[in-house]
């Protein structure tokens, strides 16, 4: 009876042995998955942010753009303006000339 108990708390040591390693297995394969799904969800936001980024700096690259557009139409207005003027006083420049010659 004693042989049939220690036979039996072997087996039971064995189990739990069993048990305690594969615990141990599972675990190491629970945190190696965690641990690839944690590098995929970083390659992923990384992938997204790569993304934006490059969507923000194309939309600033056609605003500045457009800006810049803008901005020379104004400055080809005003050349004129400025150029129109300078054409009419030089006209009445040379009017003053010709009544102060004559």
């Amino acid at each position: 009876m004693v042989e049939e108990t220690i036979r039996e708390i072997r087996k039971t040591e064995k189990r739990a042995d069993e048990i305690v390693r594969s615990a141990g297995e599972e675990s190491r394969k629970i945190i190696e998955e965690a641990g690839k799904e944690a590098a995929a969800l970083k390659e992923k936001i990384l992938h997204e942010a790569r993304e934006k980024a490059l969507q923000v700096t194309e939309e600033a690259q056609k605003k500045a753009e457009k800006t810049g557009k803008e901005a020379a139409q104004t400055l080809d207005g005003e050349i004129r303006k400025l150029k129109a003027d300078a054409l009419e006083r030089e006209e009445e420049a040379i009017e003053l000339v010709i009544s102060r010659a004559v």
